[in-house]
């Protein structure tokens, strides 16, 4: 019985360091692309770039971070407060029991001084 005990344990451990290390990087990704976003916003928020231009910037942010998004998934929103980016996309983490779909939300406003 003990060494039952002692097995069920060791799998727990094992299986919370698996789901740990397959699932901490999306989270770290998506923190770095939260920080980048800050950043594009407010050095955006006074200059005279297009929307299309702070979306291929967004874009590129978020290939460095191991983030596939396309174009379209980024909103760029003007008001005369100041500059607002919003990014929504999914990650897909492949699971050895349970593959899992991660949504996540990244969003950044800047308002004018």
């Amino acid at each position: 019985m003990g060494k039952i005990k002692g097995l069920i344990g060791i799998l727990i451990v094992v299986g919370s360091f698996y789901t740990a290390w397959n699932l901490i990087p999306p989270y770290f990704n998506n923190y770095q692309l939260q920080d980048g976003l800050d950043d594009i916003a407010r050095k955006n928020s006074y200059t005279t770039l297009t929307d299309d231009d702070i979306k291929k910037l967004v874009v590129t942010k978020a290939d460095l971070e191991n983030i596939k998004l396309k174009e379209d998934q980024v909103i760029i929103t003007r008001t005369r407060d100041g500059l607002g980016i919003s990014v929504k996309y999914r990650i897909h983490v492949d699971m050895i029991v349970h593959p899992v779909d991660l949504d996540f939300t990244a969003n950044s406003i800047n308002k004018r001084i």
